[in-house]
């Protein structure tokens, strides 16, 4: 989080792609050594991750969320920049998703705005990619946009159910790790 002229700024975390590239590392070493199918075909597979991260960061840079006193802005690779002005906002709440691809929990910024006062569309960012917590993004909309544009309701909401989610598969993973501790000791 960066707190920079009067505005809220939480960029893209380098992460996931210092993860492909490390991998990539590790594959291409171990397709050199040991040219096994699976050695190379790891190399490819973390080659063309890098290379698509490459494109992305040369051609649109990392993914900004800009929160500040005319509204919020989100630049994403996929849109160049989308303002949300407050008047425009209805609300805005934190949503916790499950997911199967890269994290099992995700958490994402919602923005709900209306178009004509009557109908609404909904635009989201993924907080779990940025450099913030939830915490700092609510209190960065409190500032800029007063308390009552926040949903609390919604975010806690979302909150309760993935953590019972979270929970349950808590159990299953030990209950399964136990199984195979014991199965396989003998």
């Amino acid at each position: 989080m960066i707190t920079h002229n009067n505005q809220y700024i939480a960029k893209e975390s380098l992460t996931f792609p210092l993860l492909v590239t490390v991998m990539f590392g590790v594959s291409l070493y171990a397709s050199i050594y040991a040219p096994k199918f699976w050695c190379i075909f790891g190399a490819v597979f973390f080659g063309l991750g890098v290379a698509v991260y490459a494109y992305k960061y040369i051609r649109y840079g990392r993914t900004t969320l800009i929160i500040y006193s005319e509204g919020i802005t989100i630049k994403d690779w996929g849109k160049t920049k989308t303002y949300n002005w407050w008047w425009d906002i209805v609300s805005v709440y934190t949503n916790w998703n499950v997911s199967y691809f890269a994290r099992f929990v995700e958490r994402w910024l919602r923005i709900k705005t209306s178009v004509n006062g009557e109908q609404f569309e909904f635009h989201d960012i993924c907080l779990s990619d940025l450099y913030c917590r939830s915490k700092s993004v609510r209190k960065a909309i409190e500032k800029y946009a007063g308390p009552s544009r926040f949903d609390y309701e919604a975010s806690q909401e979302t909150k309760s159910y993935v953590s019972k989610i979270v929970l349950l598969a808590s159990i299953v993973a030990v209950i399964g790790i136990f199984i195979c501790l014991t199965y396989f000791s003998e």
